[in-house]
């Protein structure tokens, strides 16, 4: 039971070939083979139904990812409880974030943790929010920092902080017909199905977000473009290719505060917050509770 048999089976079961998987591990394709046969072997089960293309596992094969990621998790806990208790703070830290929010918050976080861990390693992964929970839930990640707006109830959430999400469009693009308050700047959120929207990929917050915010008011939007980026959209938008939902950090990260129009989705200020996200089976230890506490003292503000 080791990491290497998790990953090789985990990755042949999603590509669905032992070829693809190969590619995707930098191993040959003999060795791949070789290795899940012995495997087989040793356990005196098929992982892996052959009469199917692509490959499916058998029900055994899915019981064997689900046992060894728990064992994994298990000796992963334990090493991090004995880290602590002999106090000798070497290792890895894995961490999650969405690409942008990632160039927002960590240069917030990573100095000062490193000078209180010199030792401990920063491993960050970028990715949108679906494969940011799983990689969570595989034991990939200690935790991830992403908008959550649904509860999950194996996963832990600490908020870190929120923000406003706000309509975003070229200069002068709107006439005032679409405002509740003019001088307010409150958009009229019933009429956002006239307007060409620019929004995320499936499978990003900020594209559950709106989605959220449609269905509550059973809109049918007119999506005329998705992308995998909120500084994209809001670009875009300050072009006229259409208007854009995006949080605020958006415009400040882009300096665009002067260069569009900026609307309020509602008279109440319709938010999002920010999560630090970990398992609730998972233990955290010194270095992984020092680099949640920096994140709150850095942006508690």
């Amino acid at each position: 039971m080791n990491k290497h048999n998790f990953e090789y089976i985990k990755t042949v079961a999603e590509c669905g070939s032992i070829t693809k998987a190969a590619n995707k591990l930098y191993i040959s394709q003999p060795a791949l083979s070789k290795y899940i046969s012995r495997l087989e072997e040793e356990l005196g089960v098929q992982l892996f139904d052959r009469t199917l293309q692509p490959l499916v596992l058998t029900y055994a094969g899915e019981q064997y990812l689900t046992h060894l990621k728990s064992i994994l998790m298990e000796i992963d806990n334990m090493k991090k409880k004995f880290r602590d208790l002999s106090n000798q703070f070497y290792g890895r830290l894995r961490v999650g974030f969405p690409n942008e929010r990632a160039v927002n918050m960590l240069p917030e976080i990573l100095p000062r943790f490193k000078h209180l861990f010199p030792g401990i390693q920063v491993e960050v992964m970028t990715a949108p929010g679906d494969q940011l929970v799983q990689s969570l839930r595989d034991g990939e990640l200690e935790f991830f920092f992403l908008p959550m707006w649904e509860e999950q109830k194996d996963l832990e959430q600490v908020e870190i902080l929120r923000e406003e999400l706000v309509l975003v469009t070229e200069k002068g693009y709107l006439d005032q017909s679409y405002l509740l308050d003019v001088e307010n700047k409150i958009f009229d959120w019933d009429r956002i199905g006239e307007l060409p929207l620019l929004t995320l990929k499936e499978g990003h917050s900020l594209r559950k977000s709106v989605e959220v915010l449609l269905r509550n008011k059973n809109i049918r939007p007119n999506i005329v473009l998705e992308t995998n980026s909120n500084m994209l959209t809001c670009r875009l938008a300050a072009k006229g290719v259409g208007v854009a939902v995006v949080p605020e950090i958006t415009l400040t990260m882009l300096n665009m505060e002067h260069d569009v129009d900026c609307y309020h989705l509602s008279s109440h200020t319709v938010e999002w917050q920010i999560f630090a996200v970990y398992r609730k089976a998972g233990y955290l230890g010194e270095v992984e509770r020092a680099f949640l506490d920096i994140a709150v003292e850095a942006f508690k503000k």
